[in-house]
């Protein structure tokens, strides 16, 4: 007849192996899940990389449209220093042809009143005529010349402006191929975190082979020990 004592140390050797390979599964469980919470921030980080660059993408086109409408606004203002200047070119030839024909007038009135068309008196009354009619041609100019000077002074301006707008738009950019950088260096650890993920499948397996072996070598053990000293009845 068997000893109860020693088949109740074969059950207990057969339970802790039991428990042994519980805990083995329930610690790879906890090492997966611990893995799969990793691989949960890495796939965030990656997507805030992203929409980062998306980000800085939007800002560089806003800073390359800027930059465009700077130089359009920089032709504009080119345009109208040229339009200015031919404005005051215009009224500078209108007086001109104005003093000419009101020092003609002048003539044909001095000598129609009988004075001498060739004396002193009439030369200088001319020669003023002409004087300021010279003046108010070059007042002419000059105020269609400030005009486009301040045109100009705007078109430097808004292409100085367009260069600061370019280089924002080259830097976003450049933000922009960082950001993706950190993203697929970020997405490349998920490779290695799923490889973890089997390794701990692969050591819990290890881990409860090794323990249903170990059990089942105490226990065949018990077993043997058992027979060998009278422990369980045979038949016959």
């Amino acid at each position: 007849m068997a000893d109860p004592v020693s088949i109740a140390g074969i059950g207990m050797t057969a339970i802790g192996g039991v428990s042994k390979m519980m805990g083995a599964k329930t610690n790879a469980d906890a090492q997966k899940i611990n893995i799969q919470g990793q691989m949960l921030q890495t796939i965030g980080a990656a997507f805030a990389h992203k929409a980062q660059a998306q980000q800085y993408q939007y800002e560089a086109n806003i800073s390359k449209y800027q930059a465009a409408v700077s130089l359009l606004n920089r032709d504009i203002s080119k345009q109208n220093a040229a339009y200015a200047r031919t404005v005051g070119e215009v009224q500078a030839q209108q007086i001109g042809m104005k003093g000419a024909a009101e020092r003609g007038e002048l003539i044909a009135s001095q000598g129609a009143s009988g004075l001498s068309v060739a004396g002193a008196s009439a030369g200088r009354v001319r020669e003023g005529m002409i004087e300021v009619n010279y003046y108010d041609q070059m007042q002419a100019r000059a105020s269609a010349a400030k005009k486009a000077y301040g045109y100009e002074i705007e078109a430097t301006m808004h292409e100085a402006q367009s260069d600061v707008y370019r280089y924002t738009a080259t830097m976003n950019e450049s933000q922009r191929d960082n950001e993706m950088t950190a993203a697929k260096i970020t997405e490349s650890s998920l490779g290695m975190q799923q490889q973890a993920m089997g390794l701990a499948d692969k050591q819990a397996n290890i881990s409860m082979l090794g323990s249903l072996a170990g059990t089942a070598g105490s226990v065949a053990d018990k077993w043997i020990q058992g027979g060998g000293l009278g422990m369980f009845g045979g038949t016959g």
